[in-house]
């Protein structure tokens, strides 16, 4: 039988399943994320999330197995939003940022009428960039020495994704 993927909103009950996800080393490479992430630090952020952030789980047979979210910024810049995602150690390669990262698309467009997504990546992390530049995603720079990963500090590009808008 295969796995039910399911994409759906965050919950509060959520949070330990996050939290472990976020402190599993090939999520914490491919991310800002620092070691020994904390349950209730992860809590705190999903009690506080706010109208422009959209967190969502992706969860195969109850079980999360990645998460994906959308801030949109406000003012004038309210016409964009930036992107995050991860993915748990064990479900690389089976779609689900695929998934997680199409729900966050559909959710821009048809809902929020955003026409600017924006990210960084790790400039060495190929099979993300690949995903990004399959649903629309452009390089617009290179961060020379963006952050520090296991002792080095690592290079990271800037992508965005830009929509014309709609007319009404």
């Amino acid at each position: 039988m295969s796995p039910t993927l399911t994409i759906r909103a965050a919950q509060p009950s959520d949070a330990p399943a996050l939290a472990a996800i976020r402190n599993l080393p090939k999520v914490r490479h491919g991310t800002l994320a620092l070691p020994f992430s904390r349950l209730a630090d992860t809590e705190a952020y999903l009690a506080k999330l706010g109208p422009n952030t959209h967190l969502l789980v992706a969860e195969q047979n109850g079980i999360i197995t990645g998460s994906a979210s959308l801030d949109r910024h406000a003012g004038r810049r309210a016409h964009a939003g930036v992107i995050g995602i991860m993915v748990g150690d064990p479900y690389h390669g089976q779609g689900i940022g695929t998934a997680l990262l199409t729900a966050l698309l559909d959710l821009a467009d048809h809902w929020l009428g955003l026409t600017r997504l924006e990210l960084t990546v790790f400039a060495d992390n190929s099979r993300a960039i690949a995903l990004y530049q399959r649903l629309g995603f452009v390089q617009e720079g290179h961060l020379r020495a963006y952050a520090l990963r296991d002792g080095i500090v690592a290079d990271s590009l800037t992508m965005a994704r830009h929509r014309p808008p709609t007319d009404p």
